[in-house]
């Protein structure tokens, strides 16, 4: 093949980097629900305020967990069936979803009612603080069905071609959420319970803005109205979406067992520590999840699509994004965690103290971490749901409880912090070896540190081109080349190059000057299929209307067996197959 075909991840990386901002922006809202409004409602009322939210993280993980469960295994159904061109199965994840989220919040709401007391004393151990927390515990609750399906709808729409759409609605709800809680606890005097009916009005804002989107037809979205026969792909949701949910109710495990044992090593002041520890994981979640929501729907279409060689340059990208990006935040906060902890009124000598190195200890902690966690997302894209679902428990609690309890019977308070970086280290360590004998069993299929897999049948064709006339005629030749060397008849060879070089200068013609464009070609038994992806507005082959390159669509049908064309992630995909006479 001449030396300048080859493919590039270019046209993947501008398209993975125009869903990035979108995503940051949604996650940076999702987190301000946790140390935005930390921060402000321990300066309206006081730190144990903090203290008293911390102690209802539990509740909002459990809710995460479903959601997660629900949005994310739901999503990557909904992409992967995108990038197969299955749109009911696409359509039956969503319904599936958002009835499964419904229900499991009014669950949840009742669940938490009947078993109120119990669930209080197991939360909270301190008797001063119990009183304020079950008023803020209770408003929690109520929270719950209208949190969960919210969320769950919004993390099907990156999938769905809506970055932008699910920013705005995380936006809206948090910055309510954010202005609720002057409103209930200055203007109102509610105390810390203002901040519980805060989270309410502000996921109940989101709601209705998803309702209204909907009603305008301004969000498409691929669902069914037979709920029970969408019930059929709850299963699959489950594992998919599994390692997500075990991630959060892990945390939720890991948060109250922290609790309780910074609390009876350095009472309120050691809660306070672990509570701007968990304010610093949500800061620098902004940053690694939003590379997470990025990366994980172009995966699941990738992978869907068996276009191998993109999925391994956005999860490179990925993994290099955030270890850029986790090394500058440990730099920044380190340095000022003295003035972060005096702006959640941590302002107390000891107590700054303690929260300060407390604080400087976590950090270390997503050197390995946050590699950690884009990586399981990858395990659970290509299959691997079990295995993701493992690293997802001891990440979660499976290693970090017994690492925490070891440590601080040792070292005190200090072994508790240091517990965390040393857990990640042992986790990689772990995934390291794994990987290592899953890639001898493969038999090849799955190659190097990361399990990047290969397809059976290589593409004898796998290029990004420009939409320059002389690339697209050249690209042709080789096309037509390597197909008859591969054993393909001349005749069918022909038609197969003269295919690319028909849809090539049809999509030229429908994109901005200087764009890329992907080209992959394989060859079966009995037939040839070429994928094209490009950037822009949403074309049809079967609906062209331009005079100019009508002749270009014409000829394209009588020579193709079939075609296909989806817009998946703001990209034009087609496939066109040959099959032998």
């Amino acid at each position: 093949m001449r030396k300048e075909y080859s493919r590039s991840d270019r046209l993947l990386r501008k398209k993975f980097f125009q869903y990035l901002l979108p995503t940051m922006v949604t996650y940076a809202a999702l987190s301000l629900n946790e140390f935005v409004d930390s921060m402000l409602v321990s300066n309206l009322l006081d730190s144990d305020a903090m203290a008293i939210i911390s102690l209802g993280m539990p509740l909002m993980l459990v809710m995460a967990a479903v959601y997660s469960l629900l949005g994310n295994g739901g999503a990557a159904i909904y992409a992967l069936s995108l990038g197969r061109r299955d749109h009911d199965t696409a359509g039956k994840s969503l319904t599936a979803a958002i009835a499964g989220g419904l229900a499991s919040g009014l669950a949840l709401l009742v669940i938490g009612n009947v078993f109120f007391n119990p669930l209080s004393r197991m939360l909270c151990h301190d008797a001063e603080l119990m009183p304020e927390f079950q008023i803020y515990f209770r408003v929690l609750l109520l929270s719950s069905p209208v949190l969960i399906t919210m969320l769950t709808f919004a993390s099907f729409l990156p999938a769905a071609g809506y970055p932008k759409h699910s920013t705005f609605i995380n936006v809206v709800a948090n910055i309510v959420n954010i202005a609720m809680d002057y409103v209930y606890i200055r203007v109102f005097g509610m105390g810390v319970e203002g901040a519980a009916w805060a989270t309410l009005t502000g996921y109940t804002v989101g709601a209705v803005i998803v309702v209204v989107l909907l009603a305008g037809k301004k969000i498409r979205v691929r669902a069914t109205r037979d709920i029970v026969r969408s019930m059929d792909l709850m299963g699959e949701i489950i594992k998919r979406g599994g390692p997500d949910a075990l991630t959060q109710i892990g945390f939720s495990l890991q948060f109250a067992f922290i609790n309780a044992v910074a609390g009876n090593l350095a009472g309120t002041a050691g809660i306070l520590a672990f509570s701007l520890c968990i304010q610093m994981n949500s800061i620098v979640s902004i940053f690694v999840g939003s590379l997470i929501g990025s990366s994980v729907p172009f995966l699941s279409v990738l992978h869907g699509q068996r276009d191998f060689r993109g999925e391994e340059g956005v999860l490179k990208t990925a993994l290099k994004g955030q270890f850029i990006i986790v090394i500058l935040s440990i730099a920044v906060l380190g340095l000022l965690a003295p003035q972060v902890a005096a702006l959640y009124n941590i302002t107390g000598a000891a107590e700054a103290a303690l929260a300060a190195w407390a604080m400087r200890i976590y950090l270390l902690t997503f050197i390995v971490r946050g590699g950690v966690i884009i990586y399981f997302r990858y395990l659970m894209v290509i299959g691997f749901s079990g295995y993701a679902s493992l690293v997802s428990a001891l990440d979660g609690f499976a290693a970090i409880i017994p690492v925490a309890w070891i440590l601080s019977k040792t070292l005190g308070t200090d072994g508790l912090w240091f517990a965390f970086p040393i857990t990640a280290v042992l986790i990689m360590i772990f995934i390291i070896i794994r990987n290592r004998m899953i890639e001898k069993k493969s038999d090849g299929r799955l190659k190097g540190i990361l399990l990047l897999e290969h397809d059976e049948a290589e593409p004898v064709l796998d290029v990004t081109i420009t939409n320059d006339a002389s690339f697209i005629s050249g690209i042709s030749e080789v096309l037509q080349d390597v197909c008859e060397k591969s054993g393909i008849d001349s005749h069918e060879a022909m038609k197969a190059a003269l295919a690319v070089e028909e849809m090539a200068v049809y999509a030229a013609n429908k994109k901005d000057q200087n764009a890329y464009m992907d080209i992959l070609a394989r060859i079966y038994k009995g037939n040839v299929e070429i994928d094209f992806r490009s950037l822009g507005p949403f074309f049809d082959p079967f609906e062209e209307a331009d005079e100019d390159i009508k002749e270009n669509i014409l000829l394209l049908r009588g020579i193709a067996s079939k075609i296909e064309n989806e817009y998946v992630l703001g990209m034009n995909s087609t496939r066109i197959t040959i099959e032998a006479a």
